[in-house]
């Protein structure tokens, strides 16, 4: 099973060399078609143009390379300290016991699959149930039992689900992106939305500097002579480019200015004593919840470091419509 997963893994680079080619590709081709171009016109114009190009570049290859090879977050079977993100009103800090998978107390009391990720048919141990008391998760499944991984033999925390691609459980998830080869979760969220927002602007440049330059160029040129049609296949796809990416980015944007995840705005949530489904109580605000994912230090928020607020276990939550659900 595991020769399998690492195999799957390994095929899943494929889009990534594809992804990382087609940017090569594109500004190669700027570089040799049309940069040539502006510099003819203008010199400065031509330092604007492809430092502005190359500026985009580097900063969506810098939160792409941030989104494949960062960790997106796992709970651990090791033991762990969870604190909450109350700060001086906080929980006191826990330490999650490492359990063996091995160990008979943890054994699943039904005949249910033990492959299954998160079954509503099957009856925890006490010893599953005492770890999952142990992180002080406020959502719960749909039969209001407490959240356990059979998978991975770990509870989970709010907000995380298991990944079937990766065959670990992921803080946050918000879904596994094939592009990537990884998933996008609690720790690089962050760098998917600015890696969204860098590619569909360097999309839109790279094709309104081909459209104007290469177009005026080619209407220069006498009737039966040839035109590249390297810039031209750029253009057109760094048009559909910059339409998609601006589409799925401002999706995103909409996803974390609201604290929800994609798996979250298909599925819900189900939260402790609270009978609305559709309830979302870590929706604090735009403002809030948009320093939740990027921070609070503006010079921070245009770079793919890590500077989410928490520790991807635990989230504060909207009073306010707490009380109100439970009125």
């Amino acid at each position: 099973m595991m020769l399998k997963h690492r195999i799957y893994k390994a095929l899943g680079f494929l889009p990534v060399f594809f992804t990382l080619g087609l940017f090569a590709w594109s500004f190669s081709a700027y570089y040799t078609h049309v940069a040539p171009l502006i510099h003819e016109r203008s010199a400065v114009l031509g330092v604007l143009w492809t430092g502005g190009i190359s500026a985009l570049l580097l900063l969506a290859l810098w939160s792409y390379a941030v989104c494949v090879a960062r960790n997106p977050g796992n709970p651990s079977l090791r033991s762990r300290t969870v604190f909450s993100h109350g700060g001086g009103n906080s929980m006191p800090a826990i330490r999650v016991a490492n359990t063996s998978a091995n160990d008979s107390s943890v054994r699943l009391r039904s005949g249910s699959d033990s492959d299954a990720s998160d079954d509503d048919t099957t009856t925890l141990t006490s010893e599953q149930l005492l770890q999952t008391q142990l992180i002080h998760t406020i959502t719960v499944k749909d039969n209001g039992e407490p959240r356990f991984c059979l998978k991975c033999n770990v509870p989970k925390p709010d907000r995380a689900h298991h990944c079937s691609t990766c065959n670990v459980c992921v803080l946050k998830m918000d879904h596994h992106c094939p592009w990537l080869n990884n998933c996008v979760g609690f720790r690089t969220q962050k760098a998917f939305v600015l890696f969204l927002i860098y590619t569909a602007i360097y999309a839109l440049v790279v094709f309104v500097a081909t459209l104007v330059y290469y177009a005026l160029h080619a209407l220069d040129l006498p009737g039966d002579e040839l035109i590249a049609l390297s810039p031209v296949f750029m253009m057109l796809l760094a048009a559909a480019f910059s339409l998609c990416l601006f589409g799925f980015g401002g999706f995103h944007v909409y996803l974390m200015l609201t604290n929800t995840t994609t798996l979250e705005s298909y599925e819900g949530n189900r939260f402790r004593r609270v009978q609305k489904k559709n309830l979302n109580l870590f929706d604090l605000g735009c403002a809030k919840n948009f320093k939740q994912v990027f921070g609070h230090q503006w010079p921070h928020w245009f770079l793919p470091t890590h500077t989410s607020l928490g520790d991807g276990i635990r989230y504060p939550i909207n009073f306010e419509s707490y009380n109100m659900a439970m009125q």
